[in-house]
């Protein structure tokens, strides 16, 4: 009888872990991809590093739900892969892997079907899984219509995309379809989103018509996009030089960006200045750079804002009034576009630190009034109200 309960209680164990998430398996790859062929299944691989946050998350979080799991145990044999392991080095070349995580979807044979980098939510992991497996449209069978030569526009939009959120350098179909088309055809809601996703370079002709006819792109796409699109790009060239050392090709760099165009120049310059300042020994220049560029160029941002103004509050340096008074007014400005219990508690805090205290109980008294019972712990408001 003993022998028997124990069997059950292995049993219940097993499936409980079955249904909390996925079942990695333990052996290598070549292993997972056996069991695949033996199987008919596809094998699904997340390159992670011991290092990564995100990587951590996954595995923490997503793959342990118990949708995932079911899903994920039943179509495929999935394996954990460490990319800095001397079994996972060689996969980085083979399968373009350069940012963690990234996952991986193969076939028996170890043939790229799918891709997917970074950390998404379980949805999204679950809806790109369901593409990896449809084999009419996962990443493998648009390479291979485009292989054979398709290269209609509806079809070469969707392989670029694909290809883009995968990670997969596609550069010789983004020059294609791009060379193909007048710069006029481009301004579009779809062409707007693969220029976002492609053009990395503010050399590139596209990308100086969009700049050129950012009006007219606001017109038809999403403004926040555009505008990040534009403005990712310009510093990303500045940040490659930071890392390269070359100060002076930095300089140049800047001024280029503002003959380019002077207003989101400018601003871009600006913003990577100000986050220079992060690693000056004296804080203080960051913080006056920060409140500065907010209220310049982000008093529109009630998130900004409200970041901006929290960092500055939560200084231990001695700070100037005239500093304090620029924190006191994008909180104010934050509050004013947006109230929440968030930016209250940010006006509340810099407040007192102003030395308006009667004010910043108002203010601290409002933010707690508003937030939702589990985040009350995490308010600055509550300690500064309970004191």
């Amino acid at each position: 009888m003993k022998k028997v309960f124990g069997i059950i209680v292995a049993l219940f164990i097993s499936a409980t872990c079955f249904a909390q998430g996925i079942a990695f398996e333990h052996g290598t790859l070549s292993e997972a991809l056996a069991k695949a062929k033996k199987e008919n299944k596809t094998v699904f691989m997340d390159c992670y590093t011991t290092w990564c946050g995100p990587c951590k998350y996954l595995a923490k979080n997503i793959f342990t739900q118990g949708e995932v799991g079911a899903f994920f145990n039943k179509n495929f044999v999935s394996v954990k892969m460490d990319m800095e392991s001397e079994a996972g080095k060689p996969l980085m070349e083979k399968y373009q892997v350069s940012a963690f995580p990234t996952l991986l979807w193969l076939d028996a044979d170890g043939n790229l079907q799918h891709k997917m980098v970074g950390a998404g939510d379980a949805n999204t992991l679950l809806e790109t899984a369901g593409v990896a497996l449809d084999r009419k449209n996962n990443w493998a069978a648009l390479n291979k219509q485009f292989e054979k030569g398709d290269r209609s526009s509806e079809f070469m939009q969707k392989y670029i995309m694909t290809s883009a959120k995968a990670g997969i350098d596609t550069k010789e179909a983004v020059d294609s379809y791009f060379s193909s088309k007048k710069t006029e055809e481009l301004i579009n809601a779809k062409d707007a989103e693969l220029i976002a996703s492609t053009i990395k370079s503010t050399s590139n002709p596209v990308f100086h018509f969009v700049l050129k006819n950012k009006a007219r792109f606001y017109a038809v796409a999403d403004k926040a996009q555009v505008d990040q699109f534009l403005e990712y790009t310009m510093l990303g060239e500045m940040a490659q030089l930071v890392r390269k050392g070359d100060m002076e090709a930095l300089s140049r760099k800047k001024k280029e960006m503002i003959a380019l165009d002077k207003e989101v120049g400018t601003k871009m310059v600006a913003f990577f200045d100000m986050n220079m300042l992060q690693s000056d020994p004296d804080q203080r220049k960051f913080y006056q750079a920060m409140a500065d560029y907010g209220i310049k160029y982000d008093f529109d941002n009630y998130g900004n804002l409200n970041q901006y103004a929290w960092t500055i509050a939560e200084a231990k340096e001695d700070l100037d009034k005239e500093l304090v008074n620029k924190a006191v007014k994008m909180a104010k400005r934050s509050v004013e576009l947006n109230a929440n219990f968030a930016n209250i508690d940010t006006y509340a805090c810099i407040l007192n630190k102003d030395g308006q205290t009667e004010e910043a109980k108002i203010q601290a008294a409002k933010s707690i009034e508003l937030a939702p019972e589990d985040q009350k712990k995490d308010l600055w408001s509550l300690q500064f109200m309970s004191k």
